[in-house]
């Protein structure tokens, strides 16, 4: 009988060792892939991030009908050739209706400088400005546009376009509109 319990508490033994082995390899195992995991979340992070800044700086441009939806936004698509003084501006984007809408106004400086670009750009005209390639082809030649901001009674702000900054100008004045409304406007 000795002999018997020897011979089986040597097997239980190695059976133990193997179970343990086996065990320790699979920790091994699980440490391993725990570690890539992390990386994995680490990555997914980074990805997360890099996509939220590639985001804000993406421009996200629809275009629908006459209008661009640009940072919550609706803007005119097709310019006109009309100038206008700084009321007549005002008046004229009030009476507006563009593809049904109505609301339409004169975009503040801010609104206005969201359009400029680091270069210019030529149209098919062989006019030069400083405009997001999707008003580059209704640029009239000189691109110079009313904002509703005021500097202070008789002078208010444009964005010259085909310059590429934007300065104050007398209401009095002639110069284009390019007209905007907001989205959430019913």
């Amino acid at each position: 009988m000795n002999i018997d319990n020897n011979r089986m508490y040597k097997q239980r033994a190695e059976k133990l060792e193997s179970v343990k082995l086996k065990i320790d390899d699979i920790k091994s195992k699980m440490s391993r892939i725990e570690k890539e995991i992390l990386e994995i979340k680490q990555l997914d992070r980074d990805f997360t991030f890099k996509d939220s800044i590639d985001r804000v700086k993406k421009r996200k441009i629809y275009k629908v009908d006459n209008i661009i939806f640009f940072n919550n936004l609706m803007y005119q698509r097709f310019l006109d050739k009309n100038l206008y003084s700084w009321q007549e501006a005002i008046e004229y984007g009030e009476k507006l209706e563009i593809s049904g809408y109505r609301g339409w106004r004169l975009p503040t400086i801010d609104e206005l400088e969201v359009l400029f670009t680091k270069q210019s750009r030529v149209n098919s005209y062989g006019d030069s400005h400083y405009i997001i390639k999707d008003f580059l082809e209704s640029m009239p030649t000189d691109s110079i546009f009313w904002s509703i901001s005021e500097e202070n009674e008789p002078y208010a702000w444009v964005a010259d376009f085909s310059r590429g900054y934007d300065y104050w100008r007398a209401k009095k004045l002639k110069y284009h509109a390019l007209f905007v409304r907001d989205i959430s406007t019913p």
